[in-house]
């Protein structure tokens, strides 16, 4: 499909270690007569980013995964989808090992739509085993869109520190490699000292984060730090607290930086809109307008806001039949979210129709958190929150310290991302089912 041009003697990648061309990224073969499955156990090295260049080039269809996910759950995702190789992993029952791929022993006859690129999560590393269908058009145009808005050039440098398995993560590498542009690739925190060495040493141009990103940038007291190469801040992956967004809008007009507000869902390859960076103080409070050849709307009956695009998915996977689905969406996404548009064509989101909490940047669904605890501890409990802190509600405190563990445990998520709540009884309708307002409102 050649997604990302690799003749270019222009520098594609840096490392800490080395810095490479667009023709000097290793290159990986997979050989096969039919459209395949590539797994990847996603970590920012530049083995596996190089992986993921050859896959993308490749007939195949990628599957990108967070390495620290949990591993009862990746062994439910290869018995379902029988990936032909797996990158990332050391060993696994039926494949063997062959340099650094595992290689699928047993041959089986597969259908997988041509279109079909890659597949993403809907829920990171938090237990579900659907994922987005996104074919090659979604990815090329979305990432065509970002370069358009963003201005994205040759001489860019992106520092790259957020997972390739992340929507988010993964527009940085598409947007910028198809622009000729470079990627400083690091697994680094903000919070490290090396962090910034790297990100001067380089002369990174451009800085993109989530949410927890910018609150620990204001920790570390980002705004005193000498960049004078920085041009560019990007901040999705849930909403930013708007006295956070007022620090850095007025940041950045001081240092004639542009700082984009951005909003997005997997499902739309990611991107679906943003603030144009003149415009964040004052709108500071919304998700901005449509990406370029974008179309945001509102449901009049019941006010979800409904995105149309060319980079809205195919739709959802939950097995390895439905890879040889086509598209079943018709470039039309209900978001799940409740929004209200303003006169400028702003639009804020007002709510969310489904129970999805967004922590650290990666939507977490509440109801399959509550399932697997459930199924796990076999006791009566129930999920809310907000997109800074998950809450589990229980009714028997000797439990407390088994819910912490198992949250820790299978979801791989800090102590400081939930809370355990002992509630005397939790709320229900007449019906029997949970009453969700009334379990947020003496929840938080």
């Amino acid at each position: 499909m050649n997604l990302f041009n690799l003749k270019s003697n222009d520098v594609a990648i840096i490392t800490n270690e080395q810095t490479y061309a667009f023709s000097e990224i290793p290159k990986i073969e997979f050989r096969s007569a039919s459209k395949e499955l590539i797994l990847i156990l996603c970590q920012n090295t530049i083995d596996i980013l190089a992986t993921y260049i050859s896959a993308m080039n490749s007939e195949h269809a990628v599957m990108l995964i967070a390495e620290g996910i949990n591993r009862e759950l990746l062994a439910n995702i290869i018995e379902t989808y029988q990936p032909k190789w797996i990158i990332g992993l050391e060993s696994h029952k039926g494949y063997e090992k062959n340099e650094n791929q595992l290689i699928r022993t047993k041959e089986i006859v597969t259908n997988i739509h041509p279109d079909l690129a890659i597949l993403l999560s809907t829920s990171g590393t938090t237990g579900s085993q659907k994922f987005v269908r996104l074919s090659y058009d979604n990815i090329r145009v979305n990432a065509e869109s970002i370069i358009d808005y963003l201005q994205i050039n040759q001489n860019e440098r992106a520092i790259m520190n957020l997972p390739l398995s992340y929507s988010y993560g993964m527009s940085i590498v598409n947007s910028h490699l198809l622009a000729g542009a470079s990627i400083l690739l690091t697994d680094e925190s903000v919070m490290e000292k090396s962090f910034w060495e790297f990100v001067k040493k380089h002369k990174a141009t451009s800085i993109a984060g989530v949410p927890f990103t910018y609150q620990m940038l204001q920790r570390i007291g980002f705004t005193k730090m000498e960049l004078p190469y920085l041009k560019t801040m990007t901040q999705a992956g849930g909403r930013l607290n708007e006295k956070l967004v007022k620090h850095f809008a007025e940041y950045a007009i001081e240092q004639n930086i542009r700082f984009y507000i951005m909003y997005g869902q997997t499902e739309a390859a990611p991107r679906i809109s943003y603030i144009p960076y003149e415009k964040v103080l004052e709108k500071s409070s919304t998700i901005g307008i449509a990406i370029p050849g974008g179309k945001l709307s509102i449901d009049a009956e019941t006010e979800e806001l409904i995105y149309k695009g060319a980079n809205v998915m195919m739709g959802y996977a939950e097995n390895l039949a439905d890879l040889a689905n086509g598209y079943e969406l018709n470039g039309v996404l209900y978001t799940g979210d409740t929004a209200i548009v303003d006169e400028d064509g702003y639009f804020t989101i007002t709510g969310r129709i489904k129970r999805f909490i967004k922590l650290f940047g990666l939507r977490i669904n509440l109801d399959d958190v509550e399932k697997k605890l459930e199924e796990e501890l076999q006791i009566s409990l129930a999920c809310t929150g907000s997109d800074d802190k998950l809450i589990v509600a229980i009714e028997q405190a000797d439990f407390v310290e088994q819910v912490k563990e198992a949250l820790e445990r299978l979801y791989k998520l800090h102590k400081t991302a939930f809370k355990v709540k002992v509630i005397v009884e939790i709320p229900r309708f007449v019906s029997g089912k949970t009453d969700y307002m009334k379990l947020k409102e003496s929840c938080l």
